[in-house]
């Protein structure tokens, strides 16, 4: 039994750690998050630099990855509601005209990305060869 109790305590320590390891990294990655959305809608080219030099791949992927994340949300919200509202996949002039906007949406943000992302990249590679 008393084998049993320590690897229970064992397992209860570790599921504490991973859990406050896991609140720690989501804070942190919340925080830097907000702070790159608002830097992005400020200096853009000042954000995606520090990114950039940071080599931080996982704001690289959430800034990059949220607009893709979002539109992929709306598509699957809309296909949900149609089979399990309406019972059919015909979708109406609102749900066609909402999937345009959101698709067009997503364009300009990844347009806006790529524009900042080719300047900052632009500027460092001329920086490198002088």
């Amino acid at each position: 039994m008393t084998k049993e109790l320590r690897l229970r305590d064992k397992i209860k320590q570790s599921f504490g750690r991973i859990f406050k390891i896991s609140a720690h990294l989501l804070f942190r990655e919340g925080y830097l998050l907000t702070k790159n959305f608002y830097g992005l809608t400020e200096h853009p080219k000042l954000t995606i630099s520090r990114i950039m030099k940071k080599k931080d791949l996982s704001q690289g992927i959430l800034i990059f990855g949220l607009p893709a994340g979002l539109w992929l949300g709306w598509i699957l919200v809309l296909l949900v509601s149609r089979l399990f509202i309406f019972r059919r996949f015909q979708f109406g002039f609102l749900a066609k005209a909402s999937f345009l906007a959101s698709s067009l949406f997503v364009f300009i943000c990844f347009c806006l990305l790529g524009y900042w992302t080719f300047r900052v990249w632009e500027k460092e590679r001329g920086k490198g060869g002088s």
